[in-house]
């Protein structure tokens, strides 16, 4: 087997625990609104924000990988309530963006960093693969501070295509200058991680946080892992 030469990861989900900074930044946004909000607590408008998503999808006929902007997915949540929502919708984006900012980078996943630094005096090259568009997630690599730990960020709208297509890791490949092997892929998702990498012949490493049984039906990744930091015995010196 080929020597090890690089370790690429996905980022949402993987470095950064975007579901818990959304659901952080969420209930701190409605707790500062309360009084312009229906009094049932933020769980429930939580909930009924994510699924005014799903309800917007249906209604006006878009893919899921083109998602609505936070602000109308704000005025649907006031409209469910009746609520007008010129004015209070802009308040709680703006409000949302500016907390979200704050509080990114303490989301950052626990050794992210320290893993990232270890790679390197390893030897490793580092890199992610992103969905999304560009300046979004150049953005986010900066305000999360991974951006001076990485010699590639491979970004699927630049390249034309989207994970799980194994083109896109295949150019992943291309960009390190590596055969298959020579690299391993970190990433939190079965369908999108896993299969994308695991097509373009890429060693796989799911990390499962959550303890969640691996799925049925999908390629079994080369090994599991629920803190990065177990990645590293995976690596060897």
């Amino acid at each position: 087997m080929p020597k090890l030469k690089a370790v690429y990861f996905d980022v949402d989900g993987t470095l950064w625990d975007r579901a818990a900074c959304d659901r952080h930044v969420m209930e701190i946004v409605l707790q500062r609104f309360a009084e312009s909000l229906p009094q049932e607590g933020t769980g429930p408008i939580i909930r009924r924000f994510n699924a005014v998503f799903f309800q917007l999808l249906e209604r006006e006929h878009l893919r899921a990988s083109r998602p609505f902007s936070r602000l109308r997915r704000f005025e649907a949540l006031l409209e469910s309530y009746k609520i007008s929502p010129r004015g209070l919708a802009h308040e709680l984006n703006r409000t949302y963006d500016a907390t979200r900012r704050l509080m990114m980078r303490q989301f950052l996943r626990r050794d992210a960093l320290h893993v990232l630094k270890e790679l390197k005096r390893r030897g490793l090259q580092r890199g992610v693969v992103m969905n999304g568009q560009p300046a979004v997630q150049r953005h986010l690599l900066e305000t999360l501070g991974l951006t001076p730990h990485l010699d590639h960020s491979v970004l699927a709208d630049v390249e034309g295509f989207l994970k799980p297509d194994a083109r896109l890791f295949k150019r992943t490949l291309e960009a390190a200058g590596l055969r298959p092997k020579q690299m391993l892929y970190v990433g939190d998702s079965p369908l999108t991680d896993t299969l994308g990498a695991s097509r373009a012949g890429i060693p796989t490493v799911w990390f499962n946080a959550d303890g969640r049984p691996e799925p049925r039906g999908w390629p079994t990744p080369d090994f599991t892992i629920s803190d990065l930091s177990e990645l590293l015995s995976i690596v060897g010196t």
